[in-house]
């Protein structure tokens, strides 16, 4: 099939560097990024993508064969009619990933390699797994998740900056309980299941895509009308819409917001779509995400406040507008 309408562009005003760990063809036309940066965790399945920007080279490209090498072991290959691969390493050392796209003959077209490194598990959090399986009573709950967070997404969301700086990591810790609640809330699987259905939607079938678009995507679990009120920070998508509190009042205007990014042009949906679809982006918006409603609802207040201050009230409030609004207040 021909390139997918989600792997034809990068989003607005950004490069393949921003999305994740990549590399970028040497005539530019082709980019494969990782959702996942080195050093990769052993036994954490990670996402590559083949980005087609050149139209030309996209209506060429009818499928992928995709080969998987870890030091040591024997390489795995797979073939793929879209521009999109998992794989799960094993080995702590070098993984090599090459992508080549073919034409509908089976002659290669375009081939880009990444190289990353495979490094192991965080010694501490394994001891604190650890101890928690030999001691009962409360312990490290759910250590896949805590894995996930911890080895995975540690660099992205230490990378988290608020506009105006503050002292502390309190903001950087709110963050990451987003993290936490959107990997408790979807495995790994059920996020590639749904952003799968968006990408078809966007292929297919538009009118499913404001359907689909009621669950929210990616590791913060990121609702897309949320996002493009806030993306980009110079002039958002959607304007900003607070919604009843009332729940029969709330979806029915939820339901009204998302016909209103069904309309968005593809270019805007292809790029919230990738914006929400990368771990590395998906954190970095809900930061801002945060930062905005904060600004909005909380203004002057810090967050070391919003988590400490009123028994933490703000940071409830907060919460409940990034699942389900912005609210009406």
């Amino acid at each position: 099939m021909p390139v997918r309408k989600t792997e034809t562009r990068m989003p607005a005003g950004s490069s393949a560097s921003d999305l994740g760990e990549s590399v970028v063809a040497t005539d530019g036309r082709c980019a494969l990024v990782s959702f996942l940066s080195s050093s990769l965790a052993p036994n954490q399945e990670n996402t590559y993508v083949l980005f087609v920007t050149d139209a030309s080279l996209a209506s060429s490209i009818d499928s992928y064969d995709w080969l998987f090498a870890e030091d040591g072991a024997f390489p795995q290959s797979m073939h793929t009619a879209v521009g999109e691969a998992s794989y799960t390493p094993v080995t702590v050392g070098n993984l090599t990933v090459i992508v080549r796209a073919l034409d509908s003959s089976g002659t290669e077209v375009a081939d880009l390699t990444l190289i990353q490194d495979v490094g192991p598990l965080n010694p501490a959090l394994e001891e604190l797994i650890g101890t928690a399986d030999d001691n009962p009573g409360p312990g490290a709950n759910n250590p896949d998740v805590l894995r996930e967070v911890v080895n995975v997404y540690y660099s992205y969301y230490q990378n988290v900056a608020l506009k105006v700086p503050e002292s502390g990591d309190a903001f950087k810790r709110y963050v990451c309980s987003f993290i936490f609640d959107g990997t408790l809330k979807k495995t790994p699987d059920e996020r590639g299941a749904l952003l799968d259905q968006l990408a078809d939607a966007l292929e297919n079938n538009p009118d499913a895509f404001p359907i689909v678009a009621l669950e929210g995507v990616g590791v913060c679990g990121i609702r897309l009308a949320l996002l493009a009120m806030t993306f980009p920070q110079a002039s958002p998508l959607l304007p900003w819409t607070e919604l009843p509190q009332d729940s029969n009042q709330n979806a029915v205007a939820d339901e009204q917001l998302r016909q209103k990014l069904a309309a968005l042009s593809d270019d805007d949906k292809i790029d919230i779509f990738n914006i929400g679809r990368f771990p590395k982006t998906n954190i970095t918006q809900c930061g801002s995400i945060v930062e905005a409603l904060r600004d909005k609802y909380f203004p002057g207040t810090s967050f070391d406040d919003v988590l400490t201050g009123m028994s933490g009230t703000r940071a409830h409030w907060i919460t409940m507008h990034y699942l389900e609004g912005p609210l009406a207040v």
